[in-house]
């Protein structure tokens, strides 16, 4: 049985290799791009997604506080509507399906994952009102003060969400999905991305 308190407990080398040796980027509005070929480890690859999604939230964070970098905000617009949608894709389509296959009943991830959706059906409307708010700031507009809330709150909500699918969902997944899960997984990622091109 996978106990979710202790869930947190159980990153891979490769998580804590990312915590320790990738640092925050010199530029605080940069996204970086995940390791090449890291997709054959899904999991991996989906822990480095979530990274490259919190350095999105520090960038909105960046916005929300009235800081300005054209470049920055423009990158950050693709990310939010390529990447940040094709994740969520993965997440939708083919993680979650997976795992909830290899669960076991104990396991109890109905609940979790049904939350986990719930909130990227939200995220879906957040985001093309946070691209639009973005394509705004671009143009020279000054946030409102409710505008300016509105774009901090969804930073914070990308980094909860992704507390908590670091935190137990991951280490779930690590524990139930064996190579050839994860090689279905990671073929399944790599079929939707070349699919986006």
């Amino acid at each position: 049985m996978v106990v979710a308190k202790d869930a947190s407990n159980h990153l891979s080398g490769a998580e804590t290799g990312a915590r320790q040796k990738n640092p925050e980027p010199a530029n605080p509005w940069e996204i970086e791009q995940s390791p090449p070929g890291l997709i054959e480890s899904p999991i991996d690859f989906l822990f480095a997604e979530h990274h490259r999604q919190r350095q999105a939230a520090n960038a909105l964070h960046l916005v929300a506080s009235g800081e300005f970098d054209a470049a920055g905000i423009e990158k950050l617009i693709v990310f939010l509507e390529t990447d940040f949608e094709i994740h969520v894709a993965d997440e939708e389509l083919s993680f979650f399906p997976l795992l909830q296959a290899r669960c076991l009943p104990e396991d109890n991830i109905e609940k979790l994952i049904r939350r986990l959706a719930d909130e990227h059906k939200k995220d879906e409307t957040t985001v093309a009102s946070m691209t639009v708010t973005l394509k705004e700031v671009l143009s020279g507009k000054k946030l409102s003060h409710e505008k300016s809330r509105a774009v901090y709150s969804f930073a914070e909500h990308i980094l909860q969400h992704l507390a908590l699918e670091n935190a137990v969902l991951l280490p779930i997944a690590r524990a139930r999905l064996d190579e050839e899960s994860q090689n279905i997984l990671s073929d399944m990622l790599k079929e939707r991305r070349a699919g986006s091109k």
